[in-house]
C-alpha cells in the first residue's frame, strides 16, 4: 500500500479538473500509437483513466497502475458503467511491481515532471526496460517548459460547469531556485446558485524538463531516442509547441 498524496483530493472532479485541461488529441494519438504497435501496453499514471479507458474502449490490451488509490476506485467505477473491464492496480513508478512484459509503456501528460530528482527519474526510466517484451517501447511525454513566475495569491485558473453546479480552481505558484516549482492549488465544488458545497487543496512540486533534458535522462537510462513527436502530430518544431513525445528503445 503506498501512501496517500495530493492527487487523492481530485479524484471526483480530475474529469472536470486535468481531463478538460489538455489542449491536444492526445489520447488519439495514444490510441494509435499502441494500436500501430500492437501487444500488451502498460500506462504509468493512469489516473482515473481518462486515456486508459478509452484505449480500453478500442480493444487495446492496457494495463493500468497509479499511486492513487481514490483514483483508481473513481477508474473503476467508470469503466464499469461503460462495461468494460479495467486491469489497474496501486502501484508508485518508482517502485514497479510486475511480472508482466509490455509492448508499449506509457508515462503520459508529463507523468516524468512529479520526478523532481533528474537521477531518479532516469532510474525510473532504466527500471522499466526490464518490463519491456521484445521490440518493446517506452513513451514519454512532458509539457514544454514556460518561463514561471511565483506569486503569493491564489489567482483564479477556471470556472467550468460541474455535474449541476460548478468547479473553480485557484492556484499559487513558488518558483524554486533548483528548477522545481510547487504548485498550490485550490477547489470549490459550488452548486448551481454558487453555494459553496465542498473545498479542498493539493499541494505538489514538479520538476519541469525540457525536450533536450528529456533526451539526456533517457540516454542516461540505456533508451536510443527512436523518434520525437511534437504536440501529438507531424507538426515540426517551433517555439508555440506545447508537449514533446519521445518514443524510446533499449
Amino acid at each position: 500500500m503506498t501512501a496517500s498524496w495530493s492527487y487523492d483530493a481530485i479524484a471526483e472532479v480530475y474529469a472536470t479538473d486535468m481531463g478538460l485541461s489538455m489542449a491536444f488529441d492526445d489520447v488519439g494519438w495514444y490510441r494509435a500509437f499502441c494500436t500501430e504497435q500492437g501487444g500488451a501496453a502498460l500506462e504509468l499514471g493512469c489516473g482515473t483513466g481518462r486515456i486508459l479507458l478509452e484505449l480500453l474502449a478500442a480493444g487495446i490490451d492496457i494495463v493500468g497502475a497509479d499511486r492513487s488509490l481514490p483514483m483508481l476506485q473513481r477508474l473503476r467505477r467508470d469503466a464499469a458503467a461503460r462495461g468494460l473491464d479495467a486491469r489497474v492496480l496501486q502501484m508508485d513508478l518508482r517502485a514497479p511491481a510486475l511480472a508482466s512484459r509490455f509492448a508499449t509503456i506509457l508515462l503520459p501528460y508529463s507523468l516524468i515532471t512529479y520526478l523532481t530528482d533528474p537521477a531518479i527519474a532516469a532510474e525510473v526510466l532504466a527500471g522499466l526496460r526490464g518490463l519491456l517484451a521484445g521490440e518493446g517501447c517506452v513513451v514519454l511525454d512532458a509539457f514544454v517548459p514556460q518561463p514561471v513566475q511565483s506569486f503569493a495569491d491564489f489567482r483564479l485558473d477556471y470556472r467550468r460547469p460541474h455535474e449541476d453546479g460548478f468547479l473553480e480552481r485557484r492556484k499559487r505558484i513558488t518558483a524554486h531556485a533548483d528548477g522545481t516549482n510547487r504548485i498550490e492549488r485550490w477547489y470549490r465544488v459550488l452548486d448551481a446558485n454558487d453555494a459553496l458545497r465542498e473545498e479542498f487543496h493539493t499541494d505538489e512540486t514538479i520538476r519541469p524538463y525540457a525536450p533536450a533534458q528529456l533526451q539526456a535522462l533517457a540516454q542516461q537510462a540505456g533508451y536510443v531516442v527512436q523518434r520525437e513527436v511534437r504536440d501529438y502530430s507531424d507538426a515540426p518544431p517551433s517555439a508555440a509547441m506545447r508537449f514533446v513525445t519521445l518514443i524510446l528503445r533499449p
